[in-house]
């Protein structure tokens, strides 16, 4: 058995101002991830490559070399958690983050049904999470049976790919009937325009 710093517990345990340390590192996280995904061209490249990999190499972006970052800035984030909650569970176990799994598919696909609809955004992700919080805390609290809260994480990732897959189609009609529009006040000008050339060349 090794011994546990001080430092070490303090990653979770430690609340500045009152408010808990992962409160904080969520905060942070959520701030730089939602700059790199709205205002770099990190963020851009992803979310076109993310949409469409054939058109995104097509148009010169280096799609390989992004997957790669994409992932490493994944398994990075992924260890800092880790790290985090095997501060809080005072013991180091290769197999202790398994049930966090489907509830993380569970936020990013909730996710892209709030805030942003039809398109995955940080800000739409923790709303998610937190929805998904509440509920399992709501489950535990009640003393259900151990199979509900995977029964509460599947079901509630059935309604999300649902949801998910409605508002892309939505955002794709409604995509296309603005292209419409467009198109057709773009033939009503060319018309217009055209009236007064005929009428000009009509002899008098």
């Amino acid at each position: 058995m090794g011994s546990r710093s001080s430092a070490f517990c303090l990653r979770n345990g430690a609340a500045p101002f009152g408010v808990p340390a992962p409160a904080i590192y969520v905060l942070l996280l959520g701030l730089g991830l939602w700059v790199a995904f709205e205002y770099l061209p990190i963020g851009r490249y992803l979310y076109a490559i993310g949409s469409n990999p054939r058109a995104a190499e097509l148009s010169g972006i280096p799609k390989h070399r992004y997957v790669i970052v994409a992932f490493a800035a994944s398994g990075l984030i992924t260890a800092f958690a880790g790290v985090v909650l095997g501060s809080k569970l005072q013991i180091g176990q290769a197999n202790v983050g398994n049930e966090f799994l489907l509830p993380a598919f569970v936020g990013a696909l909730l996710g892209s049904t709030a805030i942003r609809v039809g398109r995955v955004n940080v800000w739409g992700t923790l709303v998610a999470v937190a929805v998904l919080a509440v509920g399992i805390s709501g489950i535990e609290q009640l003393g259900s049976s151990f199979f509900v809260e995977p029964l509460f994480n599947g079901t509630t990732l059935l309604i999300a790919v649902g949801l998910a897959g409605f508002a892309a189609r939505r955002r794709v009609r409604t995509a296309l009937r603005e292209d419409e529009r467009a198109m057709q006040s773009a033939r009503e000008v060319a018309a217009d325009n055209q009236s007064p050339q005929v009428e000009e060349g009509k002899p008098k």
